[in-house]
């Protein structure tokens, strides 16, 4: 049983210590913010405010940029994206060997609930690959509540045990890595903030000796997302001290690991795999504020007149003009030509088949055009499964550390041969292009064993159950070699 029992009271940070970030935190806030936006799109994008500005559009009468973010849809190609990479990741569920640890109870309370937030295993694995999609790298920490109990069973009773908390980058404010005596690199500190709240933040600082929690008040100010026409930058630029003041409370634990029960689960560059997406999407955003108003202004078009001329509007509306006007002073009509809408259109949709391209998805979110080519449907479906299988790696190694972490806290031992497999192969195949391959060709083939062998591809492709498909199998099989006997009985006959 792991008791952490509050420490004498030793070094604590001070207020300047506390305030400062690592440098890649630094370098990198804004982008994970916008990374952030872009996935969740809604009110989340339009507060990043993503839409370039019109020339003087600040001295127009009314919030005209407001209400141009206000009309202006959002198609959120970047969660689609996402999505689909998920669905062929998780199609089909890891298993686990768990052997001699899977009849514990917290072994099975870990499994249905992994971050003590009713998450099971599967679902809390698909949100840190939705996280790695999106920013990159995650943050995990298995830990275990510091509650003392005195028996076995007021644990379990209390649901005392392990769990994992997940941090996304912009949570976790400095780390230091130092190397070992063999030389790897381990971590030294790990400074995160646990929970935010209006007035105050909580902070844990993780020793491997020990575990630090401040409650710091915060500055006061607000950090708004300014509008400059570009990636929503703030009038707020990131340094290397980040907003707090005083500290209102702060304790100390023993960390009875003797190192940080956490580490860094990344993708092979460490860099966001939906930046590029998140480009293309923003500028099919300006692209659709500016086909709004191109729509709204084909509707409704401006008209040109002097002061003294009186015009009503709607249809059938009637212009007076004074009798001395002008011929050159005629009120007119400006209005944009319907070629400009038909532009802005053809315009997203390039933008849209980029993004297909870029995430390896054509041949799946294709509706329209003309269809891919065979070889090149096949050449794209194998990229995506190389980064799916990429992806799938990771996720199998980082779920290996959870469960490493997790029998560290409960002084489980597992067996050797505990194991945990994610699927490696993505075989994203074109069944109705397949099946037409091979009724064609069984069409055009008059060897026996050819068809018995295009039976068998056909079966392949429609029975999923694994069973069925077996018998299946067997009973062509079965079937061609009755058809030879009988042929050779036929033609001693006729000699």
């Amino acid at each position: 049983m792991i008791y952490r029992p509050p420490l004498e009271e030793q070094h604590m940070l001070t207020e300047n210590e506390i305030k400062h970030i690592h440098p890649e935190f630094s370098a990198n806030s804004e982008t994970w913010d916008y990374h952030y936006r872009s996935y969740m799109g809604g009110n989340e994008y339009r507060r990043g405010a993503y839409l370039r500005k019109y020339l003087n559009e600040e001295a127009s009468p009314g919030d005209q940029y407001g209400q141009r973010l206000t009309n202006t849809a959002l198609q959120n190609h970047v969660k689609s994206i996402v999505h689909i990479y998920r669905s062929y990741l998780f199609r089909v569920s890891p298993t686990r060997s768990l052997k001699n640890t899977v009849a514990l109870p917290d072994v099975q309370a870990f499994m249905l609930d992994t971050d003590l937030k009713g998450t099971d295993i599967n679902a809390f694995m698909k949100q840190i690959q939705d996280s790695l999609m999106i920013y990159g790298s995650m943050w995990l920490i298995v830990d275990r509540p510091a509650y003392r109990t005195l028996t076995r069973a007021e644990e379990l009773n209390l649901g005392i045990r392990a769990y994992v908390n997940s941090y996304v980058p912009s949570n976790v404010l400095d780390w230091q890595y130092e190397s070992t005596v063999s030389g790897k690199q381990q971590l030294k500190m790990l400074k995160i903030v646990e929970h935010s709240g209006e007035d105050q933040d909580q902070l844990v600082v993780w020793y491997p000796d020990k575990v630090e929690r401040y409650w710091v008040e915060k500055e006061q100010f607000t950090k708004t997302m300014m509008a400059k026409g570009s990636l929503g930058q703030s009038d707020t630029a990131y340094n290397d001290e980040i907003s707090y003041g005083k500290i209102v409370k702060a304790e100390q634990y023993v960390n009875p690991l003797g190192y940080i029960p956490a580490f860094r689960v990344s993708t092979d560059d460490g860099h966001s795999q939906i930046g590029d997406i998140a480009d293309t999407q923003r500028q099919i955003y300006n692209r659709l504020s500016e086909l709004e108003q191109a729509i709204r202004i084909s509707g409704h078009p401006t008209l040109v007149k002097t002061a003294d001329t009186q015009a009503s509007a709607g249809a059938g509306a009637v212009i007076t003009v004074p009798e001395d006007l002008a011929g050159d002073k005629n009120p007119y009509l400006l209005q944009p030509s319907g070629s400009t809408i038909q532009n802005i259109l053809d315009s997203i949709q390039m933008d849209v088949e980029a993004i297909d391209k870029m995430a390896h998805v054509a041949g799946m979110r294709g509706t329209v055009g003309s269809p891919m080519s065979g070889v090149a449907l096949q050449t794209e479906m194998q990229m995506l499964n190389s980064r799916l299988s990429d992806f799938a790696e990771i996720l199998q190694e980082a779920e290996y550390k959870i469960w490493n972490l997790f029998f560290a806290w409960q002084n489980i031992t597992p067996d050797s041969d505990f194991q945990i497999e994610y699927e490696m192969s993505f075989d994203i195949r074109d069944k109705h292009s397949d099946l037409e391959l091979l009724r064609k060709a069984n069409d055009f083939t008059q060897a026996p064993l050819l068809a018995q062998e295009i039976q068998k591809q056909i079966a392949k492709l429609l029975v999923d159950d694994e069973i069925t498909l077996n018998q299946i199998l067997d009973s062509i099989t079965a079937a061609g070699l009755d058809t030879s006997s009988r042929g050779e009985e036929i033609e001693v006959d006729l000699d």
